[in-house]
């Protein structure tokens, strides 16, 4: 078992070459390690390595699509479907915006359905979230990047020794979130280690989240405030040293103490928040970083649209660039549009993820009134999508597609083409229903219009009547192959420093700071400001806020909320066409003069008929699993596996 790890060890980015031939002769189509760490060009494609097998920044993917060497955990699976299907450059970033209360999986989806975690929770066997070997590989050719810069001459190596740190940190962070505490390895481990090296025990949760946070602090002190666009800045390692230090207050505050301190806190949580606070207060004040609030005359939601669609916009700390390049299978590809968007769509997909309606519903009107009407109320008479949607939050509108949508191409009866139309069956004047399977058609007009809804015409559980729009790209083109997209993918921005802060703040009593941060928020959506400020006010705020980016999910857990929040059943709706509204709309020449009306109903239980949503205690820390352990005995598994 032993030799089995070491031959893992060896593997490695940059090998030592030595030379065996008898005439000494120095290789010409390798580098030597002793070349690479003296050479600037052979640093910094090594660095642009590391970024790239970091993957698990971008939404939590799990693997690159392809036989990358940080796929430990998933290559070995079968075949492309799945790792593409957990991959950056695929499917990986949708996940993690369905295993929460945001949105559901689509049924028909293709490589990995996330749907089956959602219903029964993470087992011990499963696979689903894991960042294990993939980290602790990555880890490795991070220390020995920090190890070999300490010794270089070049003049920058404290900036690139501090880049990889970051990384390591953010690495370790990806780990500690999902496990508790883990065995923290801080240098290269020699092929020679002992086996107190080789097999090292899991450290304690609270000696794991200072690390990650000290690193984080430190690689601050060296990095660059303005460095090329797409790497690691002061600002984003103090970012990263925020975000770190919200987890450990949450779980000082909310978490047990389990296994002797492996897992849980145990320490004054105002600690970790003064820690956010300081960190968050040096990027607001001296970063030159703020909200971006786009260009006068374009309105809220195009100006909400254009902050993750304007490339390296004030309010971007950190982001991984896309070439949108299909046929070129690198790190810098990924395919969220032909993943989230409506159709038309290459091989009838996309529309991964669908928001539920009670995912909608926590988004406020722009007045400040709560956005939950009774279902009683939308039921009782067919509506125009401006009188449902028309005044709600300019968050909702532009990060949430539904009827009536603009989308390039789109077929949009009854409104016209580009325009996404999501009905199914048709309202008479007589208050009945027409929806029939066998004759599709009244009065030559399509009674379920769009494929996106044929399935659930039928009776299935597809959709929820939402589409995730935030990242879409007007024009993308979505009818070529899965890795086209060209939008950055933001690992932090502003916004999210201004939720940290203000949940940190209210923590520590500073109510009048946290108010202020989330109404900068609120103002810069086009939202009434809020009078005043709860725990439950900024946690709705970064649910509406930071949606489908990765946060939701995290948050739940660290709060110790995810064990009732994510045990419910959720809802969805259907559009019903409304004949007499649609025919008023159109003149002699059969041209559409007025927007028609719809019916809601309401779709309830939208995951399962059968069983609705669970997540189980022992999700609060995920399995190590059976085969790790057998690995290496010395690791303690978490409860409940």
């Amino acid at each position: 078992m032993k030799k089995i790890l070491y031959a893992f060890i060896l593997a490695a980015l940059f090998t030592a070459v030595s030379c065996t031939d008898p005439l000494d002769q120095t290789p010409t189509n390798q580098y030597t390690d002793a070349q690479v760490w003296q050479d600037d060009f052979l640093i910094e494609s090594h660095l642009a390595n590391l970024y790239a097998m970091s993957v698990f920044m971008i939404n939590d993917a799990l693997c690159t699509y392809g036989t990358s060497p940080v796929n430990i955990d998933f290559y070995q699976w079968d075949g492309w479907s799945t790792n593409l299907g957990f991959s950056a450059q695929g499917e990986g970033p949708v996940h993690t915006t369905t295993i929460a209360d945001e949105a559901k999986y689509s049924e028909r989806g293709a490589q990995v359905n996330y749907h089956p975690m959602k219903m029964y929770g993470i087992q011990n066997s499963s696979n689903y979230l894991r960042w294990w070997s993939n980290g602790y590989y990555l880890n490795r050719q991070l220390n020995h990047f920090i190890e070999s810069m300490q010794t270089s001459t070049l003049s920058d190596a404290k900036a690139r020794e501090a880049e990889a740190r970051f990384l390591r940190a953010f690495n370790y962070f990806a780990m500690v979130k999902r496990y508790g505490g883990v065995p923290l390895i801080k240098k290269e481990t020699k092929i020679d280690a002992g086996e107190e090296e080789v097999y090292p025990p899991r450290d304690k949760e609270k000696d794991c989240w200072d690390f990650i946070i000290k690193e984080a602090l430190d690689a601050a002190e060296y990095l660059e405030e303005n460095p090329v666009s797409g790497r690691a800045s002061k600002w984003s390692a103090l970012a990263l040293a925020s975000r770190a230090a919200l987890y450990a207050g949450s779980i000082a505050q909310y978490g047990t103490v389990q296994l002797d301190g492996v897992l849980g806190i145990d320490a004054d949580p105002k600690d970790y928040y003064d820690i956010v606070i300081t960190a968050c207060e040096d990027i607001m004040t001296k970063s030159g970083h703020g909200l971006y609030k786009g260009s006068m005359g374009k309105g809220y939601v195009k100006n909400l649209e254009d902050v993750f669609l304007v490339k390296n916009n004030t309010e971007v700390l950190l982001a991984k660039h896309h070439s949108g390049n299909a046929g070129d299978q690198s790190t810098d590809l990924w395919s969220w549009d032909i993943c989230m968007s409506p159709k038309p769509n290459a091989w009838s997909v996309g529309q991964y993820a669908h928001p539920y309606y009670d995912f909608v519903e926590q988004f406020d009107f722009v007045d400040g009134r709560s956005g939950k009407i009774d279902h009683s109320v939308l039921e009782s008479k067919a509506w125009t999508m401006d009188e449902l949607w028309g005044d709600r939050d300019p968050r909702l509108r532009a990060w949430v597609w539904t009827n009536g949508y603009h989308w390039k191409d789109a077929v949009g009866s009854p409104w016209g083409n580009d325009t996404v139309s999501l009905y199914r069956g048709i309202r008479l004047p007589d208050g009945s229903d027409y929806f029939d399977i066998s004759h599709p058609t009244y009065n030559g007009k399509l009674m379920c219009w769009g494929d996106q809804m044929n399935e659930f015409a039928r009776g299935s559980l597809y959709h929820t009547g939402f589409g995730v729009a935030k990242y879409l790209e007007p024009g993308s083109d979505c009818m070529n192959w899965f890795v086209c997209s060209t939008t950055d993918y933001i690992i932090f921005r502003y916004a999210e420093i201004l939720l940290n802060y203000a949940e940190a703040c209210f923590e520590v009593g500073r109510t009048g700071d946290a108010l202020n941060a989330v109404n900068q928020i609120r103002g810069r959506a086009g939202v009434a400001d809020l009078d005043g400020i709860t725990r439950e006010a900024i946690r709705k705020e970064r649910l509406c806020e930071l949606c489908f980016e990765d946060h939701r999910y995290w948050d739940l857990r660290r709060w110790r909320e995810a064990e009732t929040v994510l045990s419910q059943p959720h809802w969805g709706i259907s559009y019903v066409l409304d004949w007499a509204s649609y025919e008023a709309s159109l003149n002699e020449k059969g041209e559409r003069t007025a927007e028609p009306r719809f019916w809601i109903e309401f779709e309830d239980h939208i995951d399962s008929k059968t069983k609705d949503p669970v997540f189980p205690v022992s999700n609060y820390y995920l399995p190590i699993g059976n085969g790790t352990i057998a690995v290496n005995p010395n690791l303690v598994p978490n409860p409940g596996y």
